[in-house]
C-alpha cells in the first residue's frame, strides 16, 4: 500500500471517529439535560455514554458502504441529529418531556409565538451539542478530499463489532427486566436516557404508526369500567339555581402561588385576591397540571370533555376532528361560544371548538377586525376582554362563554405589556419579574371583565370559573430551591369558580380532570349522561392525583387512587377506539 494511501485510510477512520464521537457527546448531553440531572453529571453517567456511543456506531455505520463520492451523505444524518437534539432540549424545558415523533408534522402551529419561546428557551448549555458539529464542519473542509474511494467492508465489520462492545457495557445489567425496559414506555425523556436514540426511534415511530383499533374485549373492558367504576348520579343537590350563565375563562400559565403575593409591598393579584374572599367560591389551589404533549391544548380537552389527553401526542391535532362528550352539550339549550387570542389553526382550534359543541369561535382575526386590540395597544389578555364586554349584550341566556388567554404566554420581556413597579423590583429575577408583571396585567383584565359583568346587570345570574392550562415558574425556583424539595404551593395551579352556591376553600391536591364533573354540580348539568373521569370535589374526597409523566400518586393515595390510575388507559382507549362517533 502506497504512503498516500495509508494517509487516506488513516484520515478517513479518524473522521468517523470523530463523527461518531460528535454524535454519542450530543445524544449523551440530551440525557443529561432531560433525564439525568443536567451536564453536572456529566462524570457520572458512564453507562449512559457507552449506550450513546453504541447508537452512534450503528447510526453511522453506514458510512464503510459508501464510495468517495457519497461519503457526503454522512452529514445528513449529523445535521439532522444536531436539529432534533436542540429542538428536544428546548421542548423539554417546556414540556418536561422529548416531543413526540407525530408533532414534528404540526407545521400549522410555527409562527412568532412559537419562535419567541424557543429562543427564550435557549440556555449557553445548547453550545454543548451546537459547537461539536461547527468543529466537525471545520475538520471536514479542511480535509475534504482525503477520503479513499473504496468500500470498506472490513472497517464496516469492525464498527459493528465495536458497536457491540459498547452495547454490551451499556445494556448489560445483571436482573434487568429488559421486556419492560424495551417495551414499555415511562416517558420519552427516560426511555432515551437508558436506551439510546435507536431503541427510542424504533419504539416511538411504532408507536406512532400502529393501528389503535380496539378489539371486542378492550370494548367491553371499556364498558365495565364505565358501568362500574364511573359516576352515575343525576341530582343537582350542589346547584339551587340552574340555568345559569357560565363564563370560563382558561388562564394561560396561572400558578396558584402569585395569589396573594405582594412585591414591594404592593398585591399582584389584588382582583383574584378579593374574589376568592368571598361567599358563594370555591377555591382549591392545588390542581395538578396533567397535561401532556398537547400542552395548551391538552388542558382545553380536559376542562372540556372530562377525559385525559394522550400521554405520547397531541390529542387536539391527531383526533382532533372526533366526536366526544362535552360541557357545552351538556348546558343544553345554551347559547355556547369561545373566544382565543391567536389565529384558529394554532392547535387545530378551528376544529376543536366545533368538537367541544361551540356554535361560534372568536379568534384573533375576529378581535383585530373589532379594533379590540388596536384600543389596548395590542395586549392580548385587555382586547380579549374588551371584545367578550362587546359580544355578551349580543348573547341568548343562558350562555357559555370560553374565553382563553394569552398574555402569560413565555417568552417574559420586561418590554413585553409595559413596565410597572414590578418589572422595576430588585427582589426578583428577571424571569419572576417578567412573569409576574403578566400576572398582574392579566389579573386586571379579569377585573374589568368582572365589572363588565356587573354593569351589564349579569354578576348576579352568571358564574365565572378561573382555571389555568399548566404551570410555568416554580415558586422553588424562584426562590432558588431545587425541585427535588417542591411541594403544592410550588407548582400547584388554581379553580376557582365564583357566583356558585357554594364556599368552600378545598386544599388537598385534585386533578385537572376533576374541573369538569365539579362545573356540572355547579351548574346544575348532572341529567348529562357523562360526569367524565374525574370526581367532582363536592362530592368526593379526592385527595391526590396521579401525575401523566411517571404515572405517580401526588397529594395522597385513597380509594379514589385506583380509578384515576387505570383512567389514564381507558381513556387513550377511547380516543383511539373513536367510540364517541
Amino acid at each position: 500500500m502506497k504512503k498516500w494511501d495509508v494517509h487516506i485510510e488513516r484520515y478517513g477512520t479518524l473522521f468517523f471517529m470523530l463523527c461518531v464521537a460528535v454524535a454519542a457527546w450530543q445524544c449523551f448531553i440530551v440525557a443529561l439535560d432531560t433525564q439525568l440531572g443536567g451536564v453536572g453529571r456529566l462524570f457520572s453517567e458512564w453507562h449512559v455514554v457507552a449506550i450513546s456511543v453504541a447508537n452512534a456506531l450503528l447510526l453511522l455505520s453506514p458510512y464503510w458502504l459508501l464510495r468517495r463520492r457519497w461519503r457526503w451523505l454522512v452529514w445528513i444524518p449529523l445535521t439532522l441529529l444536531t436539529i432534533w437534539c436542540l429542538m428536544q432540549t428546548c421542548y423539554c424545558r417546556a414540556y418536561d418531556d422529548l416531543m413526540p415523533w407525530r408533532s414534528l408534522t404540526l407545521t400549522q402551529n410555527v409562527n412568532s409565538t412559537l419562535a419567541s419561546s424557543t429562543l427564550a428557551l435557549l440556555r449557553w448549555q445548547d453550545l454543548l451539542i451546537l459547537v461539536p458539529y461547527l468543529l466537525l464542519i471545520v475538520v471536514g473542509l479542511l480535509a475534504r478530499r482525503a477520503h479513499e474511494n473504496k468500500i470498506a467492508f472490513k472497517r464496516f465489520g469492525y464498527t459493528l463489532l465495536a458497536c457491540a462492545a459498547f452495547a454490551l457495557l451499556g445494556y448489560v445489567k445483571i436482573g434487568e427486566d429488559y421486556k419492560t425496559r424495551f417495551l414499555h414506555n415511562f416517558g420519552n425523556c427516560r426511555y432515551f436516557a437508558q436506551n439510546g436514540l435507536i431503541p427510542y426511534g424504533v419504539f416511538t415511530l411504532h408507536d406512532a404508526f400502529k393501528s389503535h383499533d380496539l378489539s371486542n374485549e378492550e370494548r367491553a373492558e371499556i364498558q365495565r369500567f364505565l358501568d362500574e367504576d364511573c359516576p352515575r348520579y343525576t341530582d343537582n343537590r350542589y346547584c339551587s339555581t340552574t340555568g345559569r350563565n357560565l363564563i370560563l375563562v382558561i388562564v394561560e400559565s396561572l400558578h396558584t402561588w402569585p395569589i396573594g403575593m405582594t412585591v414591594e409591598g404592593r398585591e399582584v393579584t389584588p382582583v383574584l385576591n378579593r374574589l376568592i374572599a368571598n361567599d358563594s367560591v370555591i377555591y382549591a389551589p392545588h390542581v395538578m397540571f396533567q397535561t401532556s404533549h398537547g400542552h395548551s391544548s391538552d388542558a382545553h380537552f380536559i376542562y372540556n370533555t372530562g377525559l385525559l389527553p394522550l400521554r405520547d401526542g397531541a390529542v387536539a391535532v391527531n383526533w382532533g376532528d372526533a366526536r366526544y362528550p362535552s360541557l357545552a352539550a351538556a348546558l343544553e339549550g345554551y347559547d355556547c361560544r369561545e373566544i382565543i387570542c391567536t389565529p384558529g389553526v394554532n392547535w387545530n382550534q378551528n376544529v376543536t371548538s366545533r368538537t367541544y359543541g361551540f356554535d361560534t369561535l372568536y379568534t384573533r382575526e375576529h378581535l383585530m377586525a373589532d379594533g379590540a386590540f388596536a384600543r389596548h395597544g395590542n395586549v392580548d389578555d385587555a382586547a380579549l376582554t374588551d371584545f367578550a364586554a362587546r359580544l355578551i349584550p349580543q348573547l341568548r341566556q343562558p350562555f357559555f362563554l370560553e374565553m382563553v388567554t394569552m398574555t402569560m404566554h413565555t417568552p417574559y420581556p420586561e418590554d413585553k405589556v409595559r413596565r410597572s413597579w414590578i418589572t422595576s423590583s430588585d427582589t426578583l429575577n428577571a424571569e419572576a419579574r417578567g412573569y409576574l408583571n403578566c400576572v398582574n396585567l392579566t389579573d386586571s383584565c379579569i377585573g374589568a371583565l368582572m365589572d363588565d359583568l356587573h354593569r351589564l346587570g349579569l354578576s348576579r345570574n352568571t358564574v365565572v370559573a378561573i382555571v389555568s392550562d399548566h404551570t410555568q415558574v416554580y415558586l422553588n425556583r424562584v426562590e432558588g430551591r431545587h425541585d427535588s424539595i417542591a411541594t403544592p404551593d410550588d407548582w400547584g395551579i388554581p379553580l376557582i369558580v365564583a357566583g356558585c352556591d357554594t364556599t368552600l376553600r378545598y386544599e388537598p391536591v385534585i386533578g385537572q380532570v376533576d374541573v369538569f364533573p365539579t362545573l356540572l354540580d355547579v351548574m346544575g348539568a348532572n341529567a348529562y349522561f357523562w360526569k367524565g373521569l374525574g370526581h367532582s370535589i363536592l362530592r368526593y374526597p379526592v385527595k391526590g392525583t396521579i401525575f401523566p409523566r411517571n404515572m405517580s400518586v401526588i397529594g395522597d393515595s385513597t380509594a379514589l387512587t385506583p380509578h384515576q390510575r387505570r383512567a389514564w388507559d381507558i381513556s387513550e382507549r377511547m380516543i383511539y377506539g373513536g367510540l364517541w362517533k
